[in-house]
């Protein structure tokens, strides 16, 4: 699925479709890192924001900056989410991905 740009007001839209995206400033963005695994993610590789697994939506409660926290309220999928770690939410991605 090619990424599209988005402003981040219009971010939650694609997170619900699931469509892979990114800001213009690429801080904010989201992908599927396998055929089932869908990713949100704020500033990197490094903190996502919420995965979709096919089934469920989990969501990262670790503590986070004011920009991620806007972000964070941008792409809420406004859904039940399991909260879960940044940690457990990394090994799942690297884990699926391998």
């Amino acid at each position: 699925m090619s990424k599209s740009y988005t402003i981040r007001q219009k971010a939650r839209a694609k997170v619900q479709a699931r469509e892979a995206f990114q800001t213009s400033n690429g801080q904010l963005f989201a992908r599927w890192e396998t055929p089932s695994l869908y990713v949100v993610y704020s500033y990197g590789d490094h903190w996502p924001l919420f995965l979709w697994d096919g089934t469920e939506w989990f969501e990262n409660e670790d503590r986070r900056s004011v920009t991620t926290s806007h972000h964070r309220g941008y792409t809420h999928p406004h859904c039940d989410t399991a909260k879960v770690s940044r940690t457990w939410l990394r090994t799942m991605i690297q884990n699926r991905a391998a």
